[in-house]
């Protein structure tokens, strides 16, 4: 009786082909796939993997603070992180000042997209490069957006823009493509006016709405349907980020959560013991290129009371780089460092925090 020829596996493999396969898988997976085998497990801990990890396209993060001088005037402060001085720089390149700084925001390889009004609804797209610091007006959109209410995400390296008008009004979502520049048509969709925290998973616009998260899916669901409401969660979205392919909110009553996009639940972050990971008062986070979690918060200094020290005139920014490991069907958080990188003015506030491609 002859038997079936053993099927091919990944261990099969000369260690060479194996590492470039696993350099392409997301580090947030590496715990899973070391529970496969030995051999596995040796790879996603060897310093070989970790320097080709190296060899892969690097991003930096900028950090923009608006200063509000209380009379519907704002400056805005453009830092980068520098992991190894541990601070937030002043960005080399200097930004140019800009009213749309405060619009709708999102970062395609080295230029950063400012799309619709601050204040006011606007048709305008404005193109920041990160590398030369040149502002450019782009092409107009057809539909007037207030950006700061407009929900945004790239998929294939596009841009959807959607939201943005009246409260639960039917509006036109728009499709900009950079390497031609120019806008195209995506249907009508009904879209909250407030969408302010908005990102892409995996080829789908998820918005993380007050007591709802609604998806936008280009390609259409199982019915057809481009826009879905996906979960109801009584909570308010301050941020919202991916890394590695995960969604990652921070809620003011529920904290650090991670969207389950199998079940469409929102999903608590653990710590290494399997307790939750509590981190509060995040202004702002991000993916960073090594694929952690970045977080700021503000510490306000206080008297000896505890109470907010009314003779202090600045406060300081404090940053967290949070390792992320995938453990069946959980997200583990291990805080890997934490501390303040930059004091600034108290009336200095969190706008953006983008990686862009160096």
């Amino acid at each position: 009786m002859s038997h079936p020829p053993p099927q091919p596996s990944l261990s099969s493999l000369p260690d060479d082909i194996v590492l470039r396969c696993l350099v392409r898988v997301p580090r947030m997976y590496h715990l899973n796939i070391s529970w496969v085998s030995k051999d596995l497990r040796s790879l996603v801990r060897s310093p070989e993997l970790n320097l080709l990890r190296s060899t892969l396209p690097k991003t930096s993060l900028h950090v923009c603070f608006e200063e509000d001088d209380g009379d519907d005037n704002s400056s805005f402060h453009w830092f980068t992180l520098n992991e190894a001085e541990h601070g937030l720089l002043l960005n080399p390149t200097p930004f140019p000042s800009h009213p749309s700084y405060g619009s709708s925001t999102v970062a395609v390889g080295s230029n950063v997209f400012f799309i619709g009004g601050s204040r006011e609804p606007s048709t305008d797209l404005w193109i920041l490069d990160t590398r030369s610091g040149n502002m450019t007006q782009g092409p107009s959109m057809c539909v007037p957006r207030v950006g700061r209410t407009a929900a945004v995400g790239v998929i294939d390296g596009k841009i959807y823009v959607m939201g943005g008008g009246e409260f639960n009004e039917e509006i036109q979502v728009e499709v900009f493509d950079p390497e031609t520049e120019s806008w195209e048509l995506a249907g009508v969709e009904k879209v909250r006016k407030i969408s302010r925290c908005s990102a892409t998973v995996e080829g789908k616009v998820y918005m993380v709405e007050y007591e709802e998260t609604n998806v936008y899916n280009p390609r259409g669901g199982e019915e057809g349907e481009r826009m879905v409401r996906m979960e109801r969660f009584t909570d308010m979205a301050h941020s919202v980020c991916v890394v590695e392919d995960v969604l990652f909110a921070f809620f003011t009553r529920a904290g650090l959560m991670w969207f389950d996009t199998k079940i469409n639940v929102w999903r608590r972050l653990v710590g290494p013991d399997g307790k939750d990971l509590v981190l509060s008062r995040v202004k702002g986070m991000s993916e960073y290129h090594d694929g952690r979690l970045v977080v700021f918060n503000y510490i306000i200094p206080t008297d000896d009371d505890g109470l907010w020290d009314v003779n202090e005139v600045t406060k300081n920014v404090q940053c967290m780089l949070v390792s992320l490991d995938r453990a069946g069907d959980k997200v583990c958080g291990t805080v890997d460092w934490s501390g303040i990188v930059a004091t600034v003015p108290l009336w200095f506030n969190f706008l953006h925090c983008l990686p862009v491609s160096e």
